[in-house]
Protein backbone atom coordinates (compact mmCIF):
# COMPACT_ATOMS: atom_id res chain seq x y z
CA UNK A 1 0.00 0.00 0.00
CA UNK A 2 1.65 3.12 -1.22
CA UNK A 3 1.64 5.98 1.49
CA UNK A 4 0.35 8.37 -1.14
CA UNK A 5 -2.93 6.16 -1.06
CA UNK A 6 -3.07 6.27 2.54
CA UNK A 7 -3.15 9.77 3.10
CA UNK A 8 -5.59 10.43 0.40
CA UNK A 9 -7.93 8.21 1.92
CA UNK A 10 -11.03 9.15 3.44
CA UNK A 11 -11.96 8.62 7.46
CA UNK A 12 -14.79 5.78 6.43
CA UNK A 13 -11.97 3.66 4.43
CA UNK A 14 -9.36 4.30 7.39
CA UNK A 15 -12.15 3.05 9.84
CA UNK A 16 -12.43 0.18 7.45
CA UNK A 17 -8.57 -0.66 7.64
CA UNK A 18 -8.02 -0.56 11.31
CA UNK A 19 -11.48 -2.61 11.59
CA UNK A 20 -9.97 -5.14 9.36
CA UNK A 21 -6.43 -5.23 11.02
CA UNK A 22 -8.16 -5.70 14.49
CA UNK A 23 -9.96 -8.35 13.08
CA UNK A 24 -6.78 -9.96 11.73
CA UNK A 25 -4.99 -9.45 15.33
CA UNK A 26 -7.57 -11.06 16.67
CA UNK A 27 -7.79 -14.42 14.44
CA UNK A 28 -3.80 -14.16 14.87
CA UNK A 29 -4.53 -14.32 18.32
CA UNK A 30 -6.91 -17.29 18.23
CA UNK A 31 -4.80 -19.34 16.26
CA UNK A 32 -2.12 -19.60 19.01
CA UNK A 33 -4.31 -20.09 21.51
CA UNK A 34 -4.58 -24.12 22.51
CA UNK A 35 -7.35 -26.15 21.13
CA UNK A 36 -9.22 -26.70 24.38
CA UNK A 37 -9.75 -23.09 24.60
CA UNK A 38 -11.69 -23.16 21.19
CA UNK A 39 -15.66 -22.79 21.73
CA UNK A 40 -16.01 -25.62 18.84
CA UNK A 41 -13.92 -27.82 20.47
CA UNK A 42 -15.99 -28.37 23.83
CA UNK A 43 -17.88 -30.89 24.65
CA UNK A 44 -21.56 -30.20 24.01
CA UNK A 45 -24.26 -31.35 26.35
CA UNK A 46 -27.46 -31.14 24.54
CA UNK A 47 -27.79 -32.02 20.48
CA UNK A 48 -29.34 -33.66 18.14
CA UNK A 49 -27.49 -36.60 16.00
CA UNK A 50 -28.56 -36.93 12.52
CA UNK A 51 -27.56 -40.22 11.43
CA UNK A 52 -27.25 -42.05 8.09
CA UNK A 53 -30.12 -43.28 7.62
CA UNK A 54 -31.65 -39.82 8.02
CA UNK A 55 -33.30 -40.16 11.22
CA UNK A 56 -32.31 -38.10 14.35
CA UNK A 57 -31.33 -38.97 18.07
CA UNK A 58 -32.09 -36.63 20.47
CA UNK A 59 -28.80 -36.53 23.29
CA UNK A 60 -29.18 -34.42 26.63
CA UNK A 61 -32.38 -32.29 28.09
CA UNK A 62 -33.00 -29.20 26.82
CA UNK A 63 -33.28 -27.36 23.53
CA UNK A 64 -30.22 -29.09 21.58
CA UNK A 65 -27.14 -26.68 20.91
CA UNK A 66 -26.19 -28.15 18.26
CA UNK A 67 -26.87 -31.15 15.35
CA UNK A 68 -23.98 -33.55 14.53
CA UNK A 69 -23.79 -35.21 11.45
CA UNK A 70 -22.92 -38.91 11.10
CA UNK A 71 -18.84 -38.47 9.02
CA UNK A 72 -21.20 -41.63 6.57
CA UNK A 73 -23.15 -38.26 5.38
CA UNK A 74 -20.04 -36.25 4.66
CA UNK A 75 -17.24 -36.65 2.20
CA UNK A 76 -13.70 -36.31 4.44
CA UNK A 77 -10.42 -35.74 2.87
CA UNK A 78 -6.80 -35.12 4.49
CA UNK A 79 -4.78 -32.82 2.45
CA UNK A 80 -1.73 -31.07 3.77
CA UNK A 81 -1.58 -26.89 3.73
CA UNK A 82 1.11 -24.33 4.93
CA UNK A 83 -0.34 -23.31 8.71
CA UNK A 84 -2.66 -21.04 8.26
CA UNK A 85 -5.61 -19.13 10.57
CA UNK A 86 -8.95 -20.37 11.19
CA UNK A 87 -9.97 -17.61 8.84
CA UNK A 88 -7.72 -17.79 6.15
CA UNK A 89 -7.96 -21.37 6.62
CA UNK A 90 -11.44 -21.60 5.83
CA UNK A 91 -11.23 -19.07 2.79
CA UNK A 92 -8.81 -21.59 1.33
CA UNK A 93 -10.92 -24.21 1.19
CA UNK A 94 -13.73 -22.34 -0.15
CA UNK A 95 -11.79 -21.01 -2.98
CA UNK A 96 -10.00 -24.99 -3.48
CA UNK A 97 -13.29 -26.82 -2.78
CA UNK A 98 -13.68 -27.80 -6.63
CA UNK A 99 -10.38 -29.32 -6.67
CA UNK A 100 -10.21 -31.09 -3.31
CA UNK A 101 -13.77 -32.62 -3.35
CA UNK A 102 -15.21 -34.81 -6.09
CA UNK A 103 -18.66 -33.12 -6.56
CA UNK A 104 -19.10 -29.28 -7.57
CA UNK A 105 -18.39 -26.32 -4.64
CA UNK A 106 -21.82 -24.67 -5.19
CA UNK A 107 -23.49 -27.98 -3.87
CA UNK A 108 -21.73 -28.63 -0.59
CA UNK A 109 -21.24 -26.99 2.89
CA UNK A 110 -17.38 -26.99 3.31
CA UNK A 111 -15.47 -27.09 6.72
CA UNK A 112 -11.73 -27.78 7.51
CA UNK A 113 -10.05 -28.22 10.65
CA UNK A 114 -6.42 -28.41 11.47
CA UNK A 115 -4.96 -31.24 13.50
CA UNK A 116 -4.18 -29.63 17.05
CA UNK A 117 -0.43 -31.33 16.86
CA UNK A 118 0.20 -31.26 13.35
CA UNK A 119 -0.35 -27.88 12.07
CA UNK A 120 -0.10 -28.76 8.15
CA UNK A 121 -2.52 -31.37 8.39
CA UNK A 122 -5.97 -30.40 7.81
CA UNK A 123 -9.32 -32.31 7.61
CA UNK A 124 -11.67 -31.27 4.78
CA UNK A 125 -15.24 -32.41 5.20
CA UNK A 126 -18.11 -31.36 2.64
CA UNK A 127 -21.74 -31.74 3.57
CA UNK A 128 -24.67 -31.53 1.12
CA UNK A 129 -26.96 -28.54 1.13
CA UNK A 130 -29.88 -30.74 0.17
CA UNK A 131 -28.89 -32.47 3.37
CA UNK A 132 -28.80 -29.75 5.26
CA UNK A 133 -32.49 -28.32 4.50
CA UNK A 134 -33.16 -31.77 4.96
CA UNK A 135 -31.84 -32.32 8.78
CA UNK A 136 -33.48 -28.74 9.74
CA UNK A 137 -36.77 -29.76 8.69
CA UNK A 138 -36.48 -33.14 10.47
CA UNK A 139 -35.79 -31.41 13.59
CA UNK A 140 -38.45 -28.82 13.34
CA UNK A 141 -41.12 -31.89 12.21
CA UNK A 142 -39.48 -33.60 15.54
CA UNK A 143 -40.52 -30.19 17.35
CA UNK A 144 -37.60 -28.86 17.95
CA UNK A 145 -35.94 -25.43 17.63
CA UNK A 146 -33.48 -25.88 14.88
CA UNK A 147 -29.77 -25.21 16.39
CA UNK A 148 -28.04 -22.24 15.00
CA UNK A 149 -24.54 -24.88 14.96
CA UNK A 150 -24.15 -27.65 12.26
CA UNK A 151 -21.27 -29.63 12.89
CA UNK A 152 -19.14 -33.19 11.87
CA UNK A 153 -20.09 -36.20 14.47
CA UNK A 154 -16.86 -36.63 15.86
CA UNK A 155 -16.76 -40.05 16.37
CA UNK A 156 -13.16 -40.53 18.64
CA UNK A 157 -14.79 -38.35 21.27
CA UNK A 158 -18.56 -38.33 20.92
CA UNK A 159 -20.23 -35.25 21.91
CA UNK A 160 -17.88 -33.10 20.52
CA UNK A 161 -17.60 -31.56 17.01
CA UNK A 162 -14.94 -32.73 14.99
CA UNK A 163 -15.90 -29.93 11.79
CA UNK A 164 -17.89 -26.73 12.39
CA UNK A 165 -20.35 -26.15 9.35
CA UNK A 166 -22.28 -23.17 11.10
CA UNK A 167 -20.54 -20.35 9.15
CA UNK A 168 -20.63 -22.44 6.33
CA UNK A 169 -24.39 -22.65 6.41
CA UNK A 170 -24.68 -18.82 7.21
CA UNK A 171 -23.28 -18.06 4.38
CA UNK A 172 -25.78 -20.00 2.09
CA UNK A 173 -28.64 -18.96 3.94
CA UNK A 174 -29.22 -21.66 5.49
CA UNK A 175 -29.24 -20.86 9.39
CA UNK A 176 -28.88 -17.62 11.25
CA UNK A 177 -25.52 -15.90 12.10
CA UNK A 178 -24.40 -17.25 15.27
CA UNK A 179 -23.48 -14.21 17.49
CA UNK A 180 -20.57 -14.95 19.15
CA UNK A 181 -21.21 -14.79 23.22
CA UNK A 182 -18.04 -13.12 23.81
CA UNK A 183 -19.32 -9.85 22.15
CA UNK A 184 -21.70 -9.64 25.12
CA UNK A 185 -18.83 -9.95 27.78
CA UNK A 186 -16.92 -7.65 24.90
CA UNK A 187 -20.10 -5.06 25.52
CA UNK A 188 -20.14 -5.14 29.03
CA UNK A 189 -16.53 -4.40 29.34
CA UNK A 190 -17.07 -1.26 27.15
CA UNK A 191 -19.81 -0.49 29.19
CA UNK A 192 -18.05 -0.73 32.68
CA UNK A 193 -14.99 1.15 31.08
CA UNK A 194 -17.03 4.00 29.72
CA UNK A 195 -18.84 3.74 32.76
CA UNK A 196 -15.28 4.13 35.17
CA UNK A 197 -14.37 6.74 32.52
CA UNK A 198 -17.50 8.71 33.48
CA UNK A 199 -17.08 8.32 37.00
CA UNK A 200 -13.36 10.00 36.87
CA UNK A 201 -14.64 12.66 34.47
CA UNK A 202 -17.76 13.55 36.99
CA UNK A 203 -15.06 13.38 40.26
CA UNK A 204 -12.77 15.49 38.37
CA UNK A 205 -15.64 18.00 37.48
CA UNK A 206 -16.71 17.90 41.30
CA UNK A 207 -13.66 18.88 42.68
CA UNK A 208 -13.03 21.90 39.82
CA UNK A 209 -16.65 22.87 41.33
CA UNK A 210 -15.92 22.30 44.74
CA UNK A 211 -12.65 24.33 44.75
CA UNK A 212 -14.63 26.73 42.70
CA UNK A 213 -17.19 27.46 45.61
CA UNK A 214 -14.26 27.27 48.20
CA UNK A 215 -12.55 30.36 46.30
CA UNK A 216 -15.37 31.95 45.91
CA UNK A 217 -16.31 31.68 49.77
CA UNK A 218 -13.22 32.78 50.59
CA UNK A 219 -13.44 35.89 47.78
CA UNK A 220 -14.59 38.62 50.61
CA UNK A 221 -11.80 37.51 53.18
CA UNK A 222 -9.04 37.78 50.19
CA UNK A 223 -10.49 41.03 49.05
CA UNK A 224 -10.27 42.64 52.29
CA UNK A 225 -7.07 41.12 52.92
CA UNK A 226 -5.95 42.66 49.19
CA UNK A 227 -7.58 46.41 50.36
CA UNK A 228 -5.50 46.30 53.82
CA UNK A 229 -2.08 45.07 52.16
CA UNK A 230 -2.37 48.00 49.54
CA UNK A 231 -3.54 50.62 51.96
CA UNK A 232 -0.37 49.76 54.06
CA UNK A 233 1.85 49.74 50.96
CA UNK A 234 0.11 52.99 50.00
CA UNK A 235 1.11 54.11 53.39
CA UNK A 236 4.76 53.45 53.67
CA UNK A 237 4.92 54.57 50.81
CA UNK A 238 3.61 58.08 51.89
CA UNK A 239 5.64 57.62 54.92
CA UNK A 240 9.30 57.05 52.94
CA UNK A 241 8.27 60.39 50.11
CA UNK A 242 7.25 62.19 53.24
CA UNK A 243 10.74 61.15 55.47
CA UNK A 244 13.28 61.82 52.17
CA UNK A 245 11.54 65.33 51.84
CA UNK A 246 11.35 66.08 55.44
CA UNK A 247 15.37 65.24 55.25
CA UNK A 248 15.54 67.02 51.96
CA UNK A 249 13.77 70.38 52.55
CA UNK A 250 14.72 70.78 56.18
CA UNK A 251 15.27 74.35 56.41
CA UNK A 252 17.31 74.37 59.60
CA UNK A 253 19.94 72.11 58.22
CA UNK A 254 20.55 73.93 55.48
CA UNK A 255 20.83 76.98 57.64
CA UNK A 256 22.75 75.41 60.32
CA UNK A 257 25.49 74.07 57.58
CA UNK A 258 25.70 77.89 55.82
CA UNK A 259 26.05 78.98 59.39
CA UNK A 260 28.72 76.55 60.06
CA UNK A 261 30.68 77.54 56.80
CA UNK A 262 30.46 81.00 56.86
CA UNK A 263 33.19 82.78 57.60
CA UNK A 264 33.89 85.30 60.70
CA UNK A 265 33.54 88.91 59.99
CA UNK A 266 30.87 88.24 57.05
CA UNK A 267 27.26 88.56 58.00
CA UNK A 268 24.26 87.40 56.09
CA UNK A 269 21.49 90.22 55.08
CA UNK A 270 19.28 87.70 52.94
CA UNK A 271 18.90 83.82 52.78
CA UNK A 272 16.73 82.21 50.69
CA UNK A 273 16.16 78.41 49.81
CA UNK A 274 14.02 76.80 47.44
CA UNK A 275 14.12 73.31 48.77
CA UNK A 276 17.39 72.70 46.46
CA UNK A 277 19.12 76.65 45.46
CA UNK A 278 20.59 78.42 48.26
CA UNK A 279 20.53 82.15 47.46
CA UNK A 280 22.80 83.99 50.20
CA UNK A 281 23.24 87.90 50.16
CA UNK A 282 25.15 90.20 52.99
CA UNK A 283 28.76 91.93 53.78
CA UNK A 284 31.87 91.09 54.30
CA UNK A 285 34.98 92.57 55.80
CA UNK A 286 37.59 93.58 53.30
CA UNK A 287 39.86 90.37 52.50
CA UNK A 288 37.25 87.57 53.58
CA UNK A 289 36.89 84.55 51.14
CA UNK A 290 33.21 84.22 51.22
CA UNK A 291 32.87 81.60 48.57
CA UNK A 292 35.84 79.76 49.30
CA UNK A 293 34.48 79.26 52.89
CA UNK A 294 31.49 77.90 51.32
CA UNK A 295 33.42 75.71 49.05
CA UNK A 296 35.11 73.82 51.64
CA UNK A 297 31.63 72.96 53.61
CA UNK A 298 30.95 68.99 52.26
CA UNK A 299 27.28 70.26 51.71
CA UNK A 300 27.13 73.60 49.63
CA UNK A 301 28.27 72.25 46.15
CA UNK A 302 28.15 74.58 43.20
CA UNK A 303 28.99 77.79 44.79
CA UNK A 304 29.20 81.29 42.84
CA UNK A 305 28.19 84.81 42.61
CA UNK A 306 25.49 85.71 41.37
CA UNK A 307 25.71 89.77 40.70
CA UNK A 308 21.91 89.64 39.81
CA UNK A 309 21.33 92.73 42.13
CA UNK A 310 23.92 95.41 42.74
CA UNK A 311 23.82 96.47 46.78
CA UNK A 312 25.72 99.43 48.06
CA UNK A 313 29.20 99.71 49.70
CA UNK A 314 28.61 100.66 53.44
CA UNK A 315 31.74 101.58 55.64
CA UNK A 316 31.44 98.73 57.46
CA UNK A 317 32.25 96.01 54.53
CA UNK A 318 31.69 95.08 51.11
CA UNK A 319 28.72 93.47 49.52
CA UNK A 320 28.54 89.78 48.57
CA UNK A 321 25.92 87.87 46.48
CA UNK A 322 26.35 84.22 45.32
CA UNK A 323 24.05 80.46 45.38
CA UNK A 324 24.78 77.63 45.63
CA UNK A 325 23.61 73.94 46.01
CA UNK A 326 22.53 72.24 49.27
CA UNK A 327 23.94 68.28 49.33
CA UNK A 328 22.07 66.62 52.18
CA UNK A 329 23.46 63.21 51.69
CA UNK A 330 27.21 64.54 52.70
CA UNK A 331 28.86 63.12 55.33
Amino acid sequence: MAAGSILDADMATVTGWFRSGFAWWLEEMQTIMPFAFAKSDRAIGNYLYYQKDGTLASHGTGNPEAILVDPAMCLVREIVLPVLGEADLARVVALDADRIMPIPAEQLIVGAKADAKDRTSVTVAGLRKATVVTLLESAREAGFAPPQRIGLFDQASPGRMAIDFSQGCTAAGLTAAIRPVALTYWAVVAFLFALNIGALVWRDVESVRNFEALVAAQAPAVNAARTISKKISNTQKSAQILAERRANQNAFVVLAAVTQAMPERAWVQRFSWDGRRIRLSGYKREGIDVIGALRKSPYLKDVRAANAEAMAEVPTGQPFDLSATFYAGAK
